[in-house]
C-alpha cells in the first residue's frame, strides 16, 4: 500500500513539475520587467538574475536545453540568447538569482525541479567569527545563518504563493502572458 502512494506521488510530482518552470521563467522576465515584488502583506522584495541561466523545452528523445551566460560584468541585464529560447518556448530549469528584503541579500541557485535552494550565500549579513574567538559567538552566528535561511524561504514561498494565485486565476492569460509577451517583443526589437 505505501508503494502505491509513493508511486502516486512521483506521478503527482512529474505531472506539476512544469511549475517550477513556469515560475522561475515568469520570476526572472517580472525581475528584468520592473524588480519589485510586493506581497499582499506590503512586504517588498528585490529579485534580480545574476550570471547564468539554463532553460529547457520538450521531454525524452525531443528535449533541448541551452545555458546562457549574462554578457555584462557590471551586473546590468544583458540576456540575448536566453529571450530567443524563451521566443522558442524554452523555460528556464536552473537560474542563479540574487533575492533583497530589507537590509539582507542572499545569492543563491534555484533548480526548477524542487524549487529548493542551493549554493546559498548570504551578503551583507552575520558573518562566522575567527576560529580564535568564543564557541557561543561561533554558535550565535550559526544561529543567525539558521534564521536568515528560513527567511529565505519565506520570501521564496511568498513569490511562489504570488505567482501560483496569477497562474490559477484569469489574469494570468488576461494580464500577465500579454505583458511578459509584449515586453520580450519589445526588448528583442530593439536588440535586431
Amino acid at each position: 500500500m505505501a508503494l502505491d502512494k509513493f508511486v502516486d506521488y512521483l506521478q503527482l510530482w512529474q505531472e506539476k513539475m512544469f511549475l517550477g518552470e513556469e515560475f522561475l521563467t515568469w520570476l526572472w522576465l517580472c525581475s528584468e520587467v520592473d524588480n519589485n515584488f510586493e506581497t499582499q502583506k506590503g512586504d517588498n522584495y528585490e529579485v534580480w538574475f545574476e550570471n547564468s541561466l539554463r532553460l529547457e523545452s520538450g521531454q525524452g528523445p525531443t528535449k533541448k536545453s541551452v545555458t546562457c551566460q549574462n554578457s555584462n560584468k557590471d551586473g546590468s541585464s544583458e540576456w540575448a540568447e536566453a529571450f530567443t529560447a524563451v521566443k522558442m518556448n524554452k523555460k528556464v530549469i536552473n537560474a542563479r538569482i540574487r533575492i533583497r528584503f530589507e537590509e539582507r541579500e542572499w545569492a543563491l541557485t534555484l533548480p526548477s525541479d524542487t524549487l529548493c535552494p542551493k549554493s546559498v550565500k548570504l551578503l551583507g549579513g552575520a558573518d562566522f567569527k575567527d576560529e580564535n574567538e568564543a564557541t557561543a559567538t561561533q554558535a550565535g552566528a550559526l544561529i543567525d545563518r539558521m534564521v536568515f535561511f528560513v527567511e529565505l524561504t519565506q520570501i521564496l514561498e511568498a513569490l511562489l504563493d504570488m505567482f501560483l494565485k496569477i497562474r490559477l486565476s484569469d489574469q494570468w492569460t488576461k494580464e500577465e502572458l500579454p505583458r511578459l509577451k509584449g515586453w520580450i517583443t519589445r526588448w528583442t526589437a530593439n536588440e535586431d
